[in-house]
Formats: structure tokens, sequence, C-alpha cells
């Protein structure tokens, strides 16, 4: 396990992340329509207009609390977790795909940079992800293991730990796992790694876990 950073990480300048988000979009694949994977707090709390929200499949990925959270869910004296994509050759996600309104462009994707790309603890990367049968290219975010904020390898107690004790600007870590777990049975998604997790902070905050 990587040490949380004992104080925020400096946030990119706004001109690193706009150049950021205008070369991200100079790759699209797809330019007659943008698409967004959101695999953690966009699925329930979306920062873009959209046209259609479908559930979707991401191979090769795996949705994981990898992230330290000292800021937005925690302290650097408190850290909570933040959730991320980790490359996984066997493994899946499944989430929600948004499409984004024809014509969207920078404008319109500044505040998702501004939430996600608030620092260079994310990768924007363009995937292809399942929908009905049909294969899809969207926008998501995937961890940078050289950053200083990636957990790495961690146990599920000190997850339970972590979770159920941070709080941050945007609220508890605790809510940000739950209302992830919620929108999920909302929409069928079963993802037992996060209903188990789930359990265990349950049982820590109730004092009946470790």
């Amino acid at each position: 396990m990587n040490p949380p950073p004992r104080k925020p990480i400096t946030p990119l300048s706004g001109t690193r992340r706009l150049q950021l988000l205008t070369s991200t979009l100079e790759q699209t694949p797809d330019t007659s329509q943008i698409r967004v994977f959101a695999y953690g707090s966009l699925m329930w709390s979306p920062c873009f207009e959209f046209t259609i929200r479908s559930p979707g499949t991401l191979k090769g990925f795996r949705r994981e609390f990898c992230i330290w959270s000292v800021h937005a869910r925690g302290t650097p004296e408190n850290p909570g977790l933040g959730l991320a994509l980790e490359k996984e050759a066997d493994a899946y996600c499944e989430g929600m795909i948004f499409s984004l309104p024809q014509g969207t462009a920078e404008q319109e994707l500044i505040p998702l940079w501004e939430r996600e790309m608030w620092t260079d603890t994310y990768t924007p990367t363009w995937v292809c992800v399942d929908v009905d049968g049909e294969t899809l290219s969207a926008l998501t975010f995937v961890v940078s293991k050289t950053h200083p904020n990636y957990v790495g390898k961690i146990s599920l107690s000190e997850k339970a730990h972590y979770i159920a004790n941070g709080s941050g600007k945007y609220g508890r870590c605790y809510d940000y796992l739950f209302e992830t777990v919620q929108i999920m049975r909302n929409q069928g998604i079963v993802d037992t790694d996060m209903e188990g997790l789930l359990a265990v902070v349950d049982a820590v905050v109730s004092g009946s876990g470790t």
C-alpha cells in the first residue's frame, strides 16, 4: 500500500487542464457522437447534459477503490478512498454509458474536466463499451499508477476503515460508496465486490466490524 499524501495534491493549472481536454477530444474515435462511460459518482451525479443513459460493460478493466481522497471525501489527516478503473486482462466493469447531445464540444465538457481532472490522478482514455450487443466508443477515466494518490494493494478491512471514516469537501466517503451501489441496484447492475464491501463498511459503521 502506498501511504496517503500528507497534504492535498496540487491541482493542475487551468491551462494544463484545458490542454488535456483539447488533446483528448482530438483523439476521439467517433467525432459524430461523444459518450462517457461512468463507473462511480458520475453514474448517480453526472455533471453534463446527456440524451441517452444505458447500462454498458467495459472489458479489460475493474472498478476499484484505489485512489486516496484527501480533499473530496477525506483529508490528509483522515483520508478516504475514491473509485477508479484499473487495467486487468480478464476483468470487466459494468457501469453506465451516457450519450451526450450532438454538437457537444470542449466548452460543454469543462465541468467534467474540472471534476475528474482536477489533478492528474486519472488518465482520460477512449475505450470500447458493450451496450446491448453493440460496441460503442466512450471516454472514461483510468487511474495513473505512478501518481502519489494511487493506493496500490490494500486489504478489504483497510478499505472499509478508510471508507467508514473518511469525509471531505463533498461529503462522507461512505455515502459515495452507498450511492454508487444504489444506482447500480436500480439499473440492474450486479457488482458482488462493491456489495460485499458495503456490507463490511456497514459492519464497521455499526460497530460490529473491525
